[in-house]
Order: structure tokens, then sequence, then C-alpha cells
């Protein structure tokens, strides 16, 4: 049982599993965005962050004993990991209240301008080489973003901005993860994570329940202040399902940074592109315009690239200092640097 263990977790940590992972995980992730944007014009957000926090924590703990993970820890690597949570709350508060005013598809397009922070902060933070195909790569994305935003027109919204800030936390949020890729359990990193939603949402929902604004007419505004309501069962039904797409990213994503490079990883998340448009039209009807194709199509575009050029130079990269749990994996030295 041991030698299969150690050789399951070993095939865990191969880069194609790794990437392919968390492409599933990117690719389930829109679900969850529609069906909070779906809930949003009832519901505040804390309250549906807080039932879907304590729904993941309980899950975590009953199948990965997430909290006697926690509990292990020493108070240096809790401290460590609540700050990486809060990188996180930060991005989806700043996330979901420009998703009560901008359609699916432009959040999560403007959203994935992140790919090229966490590629730039990969090099200037965590030291990672990175060739001219991968800068090219996110840059194309950048140019894809900036069509979907067009600054200084009409279609410019100030919500827009708030998408960007989403990103640069997330961005954020990722280089924590792979600089803290040898430290801890990936289950406790994830209940921790949950923590951070919940210990956020709880003074939010409290404002929400004693000093409820009436409604606004701003969408973003009514979101985040607005009364508590009882959940339905179908509402309940849709929050389970956010838990369980939010939990199935968490151990994906955090899993990939933790064992691979982190500015190899970053164009695979453009596989949320593609299904967040088909859930913005299949739920709400809401097609892109036409520059925002384009602009969608640069993005994707940039990531096939990316994933086409590892391809070729069948580039394997795997952290030097893998979870504990792993198997000791090296890298080739004639495959560690770009054309």
């Amino acid at each position: 049982m041991k030698d299969f263990r150690l050789r399951f977790s070993s095939h865990l940590n191969k880069t194609p599993v790794v990437i392919f992972l968390l492409a599933l995980g990117m690719s389930i992730i829109p679900l969850n965005d529609a069906l909070i944007k779906l809930l949003s014009d009832r519901f505040p957000l804390a309250e549906i962050v807080a039932i879907r926090a304590i729904l993941c924590i309980l899950i975590v703990s009953f199948f990965g004993s997430g909290i006697r993970e926690v509990i292990k820890l020493p108070a240096r690597v809790i401290l460590l990991f609540s700050l990486r949570g809060m990188c996180l709350v930060i991005a989806m508060y700043l996330y979901f209240i420009s998703l009560g005013s901008l359609p699916l598809s432009e959040v999560v397009s403007i959203f994935f301008v992140s790919p090229l922070l966490i590629t730039l902060l990969s090099s200037l933070v965590l030291k990672e080489k990175i060739g001219i195909h991968r800068i090219g790569s996110v840059l194309l994305a950048l140019i894809g973003v900036m069509l979907i935003m067009r600054p200084g027109t009409d279609n410019f919204q100030p919500e827009m901005l708030l998408a960007l800030g989403a990103a640069l936390s997330y961005a954020i949020f990722q280089i924590f993860t792979r600089s803290l890729k040898s430290e801890g359990n990936l289950y406790a990193l994830v209940t921790i994570q949950n923590f951070c939603y919940l210990v956020s949402a709880i003074p939010l929902l409290l404002i929400n329940w004693l000093y409820p604004l009436a409604p606004s007419g701003n969408l973003s505004i009514d979101f985040l202040l607005r009364a508590p309501v009882n959940p339905t069962l179908q509402d309940m039904m849709f929050i389970i399902v956010c838990a369980f797409s939010v939990l199935m990213l968490s151990t994906t994503s955090s899993h990939a940074y933790r064992t691979v490079e982190a500015s190899l990883l970053a164009p695979f998340e453009y596989v949320a592109i593609p299904f967040s448009i088909f859930w913005g039209i299949a739920i709400f009807g809401d097609w892109p315009s036409n520059l925002s194709w384009i602009g969608m199509g640069l993005i994707l575009f940039g990531g096939v690239y990316a994933i086409y050029r590892e391809r070729v130079k069948e580039i394997e990269i795997i952290s030097k200092v893998p979870m504990p749990a792993s198997a000791a994996m090296y890298q080739k030295p004639n495959l560690e640097k770009e054309e």
C-alpha cells in the first residue's frame, strides 16, 4: 500500500498530469461564477461566501482531515498560509463585485491579465527563468484584455478596474503558493484558505444583517451591501455546486503551483475563458461584442501558443523542493532554458 501511494504521488507530480488537473479545475470554475452571478440579484455576496466556505471546510475535513492537518502546523506556517488566503479573498471580492454589473465573459477575460502578472512576478520574486515566447504569449493576452476594456471609450466601465485589481491580487496569491511549496500539507493549505473566506464574510454579513442597504440602482453595491435572505432548496443546490467547483480548483491549483514553475502554469489558466463564454450565453444571453471576441481570441491564442512551445520543447519542469510526500524528481539541465 505504501509503495502504491508513493507511485501515485509521483504520478500526480508529473508536469503533464499537473497541467491537466489545473486545466480541469479552470474549466469547472466558470460554473461557480455563473451561479453566483445568478444569485447576485437576491443574495448579498458575504452570505454566499460564508455558506460556501463552511461547506468546503466540512468536505476537506471529512475527506482529507483538513482541520487536524491545520492543528499540526507551526504558528509561522499558519500565518503565512493565512496571508496567502487573504490575497485570494481580496481577489474574490473584487472579482464578484465587478461581476454584479458586467457580463461574465468580460469579467473573466479581463481577469486573465493575471497570467501576465504571474509570469512577471515569478521572474522578479521567485527568480524563475522566462523566455521570449512565454513573455510574448502573455503580452498578446494583455492586448486582448485592452480590446475588451477599451479604456477611454463609452464601453469602459469603472467595475472593469475591479476585475484588474482582482487579477493583481490573484497573481500575488499564486506567487505565495509557489514560494510556500515545501511548507505544510495541501489539505491544510486548502482548509486555511476557506477559513479566510469565512472570517472575511462574517463581519460583512453582520453589516448586511444590522445595516442593510436599500436598493441603490448599482448592481455591484447592492450585491455587496443588501440584507441577507433565506435560501431556498434550489439556492442551496447552486451553492453546493459552487462549493465543489471551488474545492476542485483550490486543490488542483494549489497542487500545481506547489509543484511546477508558476510562469509555465500561468497560460493554462486561459482554459476558463471559453467556458465562461458558454455559461454567459447559456444562462444570461450575454453575447460578447465583436471587439470582445477578438480580444478573447488573442488571449486564447497566447495561451495555446505557450502550450505549443512547451510541447515542442518537451519541457518538464518539476519543483526542486517537492512536497514532502513526493518522490524526488530532477530537471534535465539542457531543458531549463527556452530558446
